[in-house]
């Protein structure tokens, strides 16, 4: 039996030592790979042109365009990558702006290297990794909007609506299992088959639905 391919992850990040360090963490991780390494958005636009990796860890400031910018313009051409953000800023305007150029998940810089690593995985795989204090601020911004149906009359197994639950108050994959008693990867698979019965995408718009938006 073949080993799985490799994830090829670019790096979108100004700061040298943030930059190298992301790379080392990389490099000397068995199942990933660099495929690129940019300082900037414009390098990225330019190099990732019709040759796209499998995952992106793009910053939001950066010199020029901004990653939210080159989020919203690779989207549209590397239409099977994962884009995963990876800032300082967990602020709501940033973390929305974020989500709607196009981006997957949003992890802040304060992450540990396994949180990180994660996050890479979880993403490749079609989760959408989020910081668990972004996530609570998704959930918070949603809340007050919430029309008292919860919108789960879709076919969804009544294990499958206490994952969506728990998804919706920010808990992390791992948070979930344990909660409930099963293990990461069953969660994973519910996960799956929720976006599959909702017709979504990712997490924002799991949750979305479960708030009746």
């Amino acid at each position: 039996m073949g080993t799985a391919p490799s994830i090829k992850v670019s790096i979108v990040e100004d700061n040298k030592v943030i930059r190298e360090t992301l790379r080392s963490l990389f490099i000397f991780e068995e199942g990933i790979e660099v495929f690129t390494v940019h300082s900037n958005a414009e390098d990225a636009q330019l190099r990732l042109d019709g040759v796209c990796p499998d995952v992106i860890l793009m910053d939001i400031n950066l010199p020029g365009a901004s990653g939210i910018d080159c989020v919203r313009s690779l989207s549209q051409r590397c239409s099977g990558t994962q884009f995963l953000m990876y800032t300082v800023h967990d602020d709501d305007h940033r973390v929305f702006e974020a989500l709607k150029a196009g981006a997957n998940g949003y992890i802040l810089k304060s992450s540990t290297p396994d949180e990180i690593l994660t996050a890479i995985r979880e993403i490749n795989e079609g989760g959408s990794p989020m910081s668990a204090h972004v996530a609570r601020r998704v959930v918070a911004h949603l809340r007050p909007q919430r029309n008292g149906t919860i919108g789960l009359q879709d076919g969804l197994s009544e294990r499958e609506q206490q994952v969506l639950a728990l998804l919706a108050e920010g808990l992390l994959y791992k948070e979930i299992g344990e909660r409930l008693g099963i293990s990461t990867g069953t969660i994973k698979q519910h996960i799956h088959r929720i976006y599959e019965k909702l017709h979504v995408q990712n997490r924002t718009e799991a949750v979305n639905r479960y708030f009746g938006r």
